[in-house]
């Protein structure tokens, strides 16, 4: 079995993030992620959001390589969390975190 590749993405939340935790954000993506398209990719997208800073509102999420894209539209959809009025915004994909940081 071949190993899976990760990416990385860089992204900002934009609206009212001072509100939202790590956790509230990743459920809400993964909530998304289910009901557009399914369990099954759901799983296989390996999504694990890595880095949320609330103050700024930037963070770091990690999927697999094969199912970026749908990572990608599942985070745009988003539209609040907790009735705070949010837009999701990526920034730079990467395959590895320090590519990121530079």
């Amino acid at each position: 079995m071949k190993r899976r590749r990760k990416r990385y993405l860089l992204f900002r939340l934009h609206g009212g993030a001072e509100d939202i935790t790590r956790k509230d954000l990743s459920q809400a993506i993964w909530k998304n992620l289910l009901s557009i398209y399914g369990e099954t990719k759901a799983a296989d997208s390996s999504f694990y959001l890595n880095q949320f800073d609330n103050i700024s509102g930037t963070g770091v999420l990690q999927c697999d390589e094969r199912l970026l894209k749908e990572i990608i539209i599942a985070a745009s959809l988003i539209e609040a969390i907790h009735e705070n009025l949010v837009a999701f915004q990526p920034l730079k994909t990467s395959g590895t975190l320090k590519a990121l940081k530079k």
